[in-house]
């Protein structure tokens, strides 16, 4: 019986197609030819006109991820603004409550291979050189918002970066009201004493 695959895993072959009929054409010809940038997805509505293109090359956690981005190919370390998922490894060695559902749930929406739009804030980068972004999928969903509301980060304020703290903070109301993830009776003992000593984006 063959597996049948969604839309959304359907439309993330898309570009592996091209790909294949490109090297194939490559293949017939003996002209040598320029490494091109990989085909522009058009962002579909509800992504910020200003957002940038990227392709996903590796999921770290679920709020920072690698991309290449632009005819150069660049490669960026991107931290995903306005969340923060549990750590999969902290100073202490063991992951945190929620940490591997939250990385297991990035890879799943930002699979490698796949479209990103990024759009940045008033900062481009953090005091360790990465990208603070916001994201969204080649469907357009919001990550972000997405994992907080799913219970897979928390919302935190990245000053002085905040256009999307009001939603972010929302999403994670409704989190904690229906006790997903993070909030869940489970996690939040942990949760509480994590808390107490991080400050992230402090300020």
């Amino acid at each position: 019986m063959h597996e049948s695959r969604s839309p959304k895993s359907l439309r993330k072959l898309a570009p592996l197609v091209v790909l294949i009929l490109a090297s194939a054409g490559c293949a017939a010809s003996s002209e040598v030819l320029p490494r091109t940038a990989p085909p522009t997805v058009q962002a579909p509505e509800g992504v910020p006109e200003a957002a940038e293109q990227g392709v996903v090359e590796r999921v770290v956690d679920g709020d920072t991820i690698w991309v290449t981005t632009g005819p150069s190919h660049a490669r960026e370390k991107i931290r995903i603004l306005e969340i923060d998922a549990p750590e999969i490894n902290p100073p202490s060695g063991e992951a945190e409550c929620g940490g591997i559902e939250a990385m297991a749930f990035a890879r799943q929406e930002l699979e490698v291979g796949s479209a990103v739009h990024l759009l940045a804030d008033r900062e481009d980068q953090d005091q360790y050189g990465r990208y603070l972004r916001y994201v969204w999928d080649e469907e357009g969903e919001f990550y972000n918002e997405k994992a907080v509301r799913l219970g897979h980060a928390r919302a935190v304020l990245f000053r002085p970066n905040d256009l999307y703290i009001a939603r972010m903070r929302a999403a994670e109301s409704e989190a904690r009201l229906a006790q997903r993830g993070i909030w869940a009776p489970s996690c939040l003992p942990r949760r509480y004493a994590i808390d107490e000593f991080r400050q992230v984006g402090a300020g």
